[in-house]
């Protein structure tokens, strides 16, 4: 089974390249888009992220 781990972060929403942008920085580090939550405002959504956890002792 592979552990997972999670991050929670507010990214840029409602101009498309500076969302893209926060986006591929998290993906670069590995993190996948899991969701997008209700805005904070016009201008920032709530993101999750998740990415396996390499060598994790188990």
């Amino acid at each position: 089974m592979t552990p997972w781990e999670y991050d929670i972060r507010s990214v840029r929403f409602g101009n498309w390249d500076q969302t893209k942008e926060d986006l591929n920085r998290m993906g670069i580090d590995g993190w996948e888009l899991v969701k997008f939550s209700d805005h904070i405002d016009e201008n920032m959504r709530m993101a999750y992220f998740k990415r396996s956890v390499d060598g994790l002792e188990m």
